[in-house]
């Protein structure tokens, strides 16, 4: 995950909260070893991570990208905070020392609780573990045997907390202002960005994920990945017309693509908003339509040019892949006039075909 691997505060070495003073000598001396070709191995860097590979410009990039309150809450959300130093110092020094699980166990113990059943719970955010929840989910999107699941809803848990606010504080100036929504949909966008790069899980797992919890960014973090999904949609669409308009002989295949391409982004968005949604049963019969358009077109230019394929059934599989997607009357009735349509012209033209046989038979 590149937010962790290549965070700021990792280049230079430091933990979350550091001061302005600390991070002006850790920098000046990180310069002094890489100038010199070693690299040190005692600073907050965690080499058992992952690979770090520092240079002199890429420790000036990360020191601007600790400068601005903004970009340093960013880069906090994605590394390890000394908020309690009793437990937390502890768990730094077993990750020094590569010995990641012990880290986690140390946090894991913190946050969560198990019962006579041997079922896991999580415990209430405090002044003794909020940290802890920030620090465990941070390792556990990193660790190789990490739990993802968890680690989202741990940094949810501790984002909707009111304690957030002392981790804000310890990050940037007392004049910035910010708040559990924002410091939330910072976290996911960011967090949802990685896992698409990175493939490590589904969006509909990680949408089934935030659904189950209850966080104050919740809705606007949706609505805003449901926009950017029907944009994605009806660009697909418009691509699809334009293809369409361009060459009718190949009208079907771009119809088909359209549908293989859109069926499960048109599931995904029914699961989130659900099936009356209207902005999902417009984006639905707007896909619907181009689909039977595409058969419709299909099927004209094939009889205006007497083809020898079998182009009814072509346009009739088309036709019945856009009446799944119909999801308003006047698409579905559009879709049944034409599937109708379709049914009479390949019957005329069989009779037609038994006739001419019929003819020949005679004659």
């Amino acid at each position: 995950m590149n937010t962790i691997l290549n965070n700021p505060y990792r280049i230079v070495g430091l933990l979350v909260g550091a001061t302005a003073k600390e991070q002006t000598k850790q920098i000046s001396r990180l310069k002094k070893y890489i100038e010199a070709e070693q690299d040190p191995q005692d600073d907050f860097s965690f080499p058992a991570l992952g690979n770090l590979h520092r240079t002199l410009d890429s420790i000036e990039e990360a020191a601007s990208k600790l400068n601005l309150d903004n970009d340093k809450i960013n880069a906090a959300l994605f590394w390890f905070w000394n908020g309690n130093p009793i437990t937390d110092e502890a768990a730094f020094e077993a990750l020094k020392s590569g010995d990641i699980e012990a880290a986690y166990e140390i946090w894991d113990k913190l946050i969560t609780k198990t019962n006579e059943a041997g079922k896991k719970f999580w415990r209430p955010v405090t002044e003794k573990n909020y940290s802890a929840f920030h620090n465990c989910s941070v390792l556990n999107i990193i660790r190789a045997n990490g739990n993802l699941q968890n680690a989202i809803v741990a940094s949810l848990y501790f984002l909707e907390s009111d304690l957030v606010h002392t981790f804000v504080s310890s990050v940037a100036d007392e004049t910035h202002k910010t708040n559990k929504k924002e410091l939330q949909l910072l976290f996911l966008n960011q967090l949802h960005s990685d896992i698409e790069v990175n493939n490590i899980l589904s969006l509909s797992k990680f949408l089934e994920i935030l659904n189950k919890q209850e966080f104050v960014a919740k809705q606007d973090f949706i609505k805003g990945f449901v926009q950017r999904a029907i944009e994605q949609i009806e660009q697909k669409i418009e691509n699809a017309k334009n293809k369409r308009k361009a060459n009718k002989a190949n009208a079907a295949k771009t119809g088909q693509e359209l549908f293989t391409t859109t069926v499960s982004d048109l599931t995904q968005l029914k699961s989130i908003v659900g099936a009356n949604d209207l902005k999902f049963t417009s984006i639905s019969d707007k896909v619907a339509n181009e689909v039977l358009q595409c058969s419709i077109d299909y099927f004209n230019d094939s009889q205006e040019k007497d083809v020898s394929s079998d182009y009814a059934e072509i346009a009739m599989k088309l036709a019945k892949q856009a009446e799944t997607l119909a999801v308003g009357k006047l698409m579905k009735d559009r879709v049944k006039d034409s599937i109708e349509t379709l049914a009479d012209m390949k019957d005329r033209e069989l009779s037609q075909a038994i006739d001419l046989l019929k003819s020949v038979k005679d004659a």
